[in-house]
């Protein structure tokens, strides 16, 4: 595995200043250096090795994380429900081709419909649980930016009088813009949690790998291991499930690019304004292309 540098950013892998105390490219809090040791100090064991987590954030809050897990879920149930339409469309075509009467094909269909029904009715069930705030928040981003076409659209027909579309063209430009700065926030956030949980899963493997030396030099008795293993391995899914749920969500919205939005006329509010390549938080020294504070992780301009 290729050796991260002390001065690179554990989650982008950017190149970092060395006095800096989160990433100026995604906002991911860094891990502080450890302190050198002292000469004529014991060599510390594996475990004091293990490199220290990042700086605390707010927790993944218990509906968010359940979201994740529920992803899961429907993922092996989508499967399901495809295998079964699959096995439906097959009885069709055995119809059509003599293989099955009609009454044999409908018997079959009926059967397979009884098995459809529940895992359709699960779908529908965890799809409307399984929503994140980002997930809310980009859609609601799409909806101020259909509102925006829409009344430029209105406004080049002459549909629109001029007063009352620079009135609504501001009402939905500062919702958007509120909104972007809503959504920039929760990915943020997200980065977070994805080091924190990268950086868990890591120490869960090392103690279940500890664990399994133990059980084989005849420290713990297998039967105690077996009941610590189980409970390892249950957290390790629990938390894969989400660093995948949340690694197809950043990945999702970093691939949507907003579309452009034509409203040249229409003027903002007006935001308070940092000095040339200042920070608008902290007031620190940012570098040119920056898009957070290393200094103190907010969002930029």
């Amino acid at each position: 595995m290729r050796t991260m540098s002390s001065h690179q950013c554990p989650a982008c892998g950017r190149q970092l200043k060395p006095n800096a105390r989160f990433c100026s490219y995604c906002g991911v809090p860094l891990s502080k250096q450890p302190k050198p040791e002292g000469a004529g100090q014991a060599t510390s064991s594996p475990a004091q090795q293990v490199k220290e987590p990042v700086q605390t954030v707010e927790n993944i809050p218990p509906l968010v994380e359940a979201a994740f897990i529920m992803r899961g879920k429907l993922q092996t149930l989508r499967s399901q429900r495809a295998a079964i339409e699959e096995e439906q469309e097959t009885v069709k075509v055995k119809q059509l081709v003599g293989e099955l009467t009609e009454k044999d094909a409908e018997k079959e269909t009926a059967i397979l419909q009884k098995r459809l029904e529940p895992i359709t009715k699960e779908i529908e069930e965890l799809e409307n649980k399984a929503v994140t705030p980002l997930e809310q928040l980009q859609q609601e981003k799409k909806i101020q930016e259909g509102r925006l076409h829409r009344l430029e659209e209105l406004r080049s027909s002459g549909e629109v009088d001029e007063a009352v579309y620079q009135r609504l063209g501001r009402e939905y430009n500062d919702k958007l813009n509120e909104t972007k700065q809503q959504l920039d926030a929760e990915m943020t956030k997200a980065n977070h949690w994805l080091v924190q949980l990268d950086e868990r899963k890591q120490q869960l493997v090392f103690d279940r790998e500890t664990l399994q030396v133990r059980a084989r030099i005849d420290e713990a008795s297998k039967r105690e291991v077996k009941g610590e293993l189980k409970a390892i391995d249950g957290e390790i899914n629990k938390i894969t499930s989400v660093i995948a749920g949340l690694r197809s969500l950043l990945g999702n919205a970093n691939s949507s690019p907003s579309p452009s939005i034509p409203a040249k006329t229409i003027p903002s509010k007006p935001g308070k304004k940092a000095g040339p390549g200042q920070c608008p938080h902290c007031q620190a020294k940012v570098t040119p292309g920056s898009k957070y504070c290393f200094t103190c992780g907010n969002l930029l301009g």
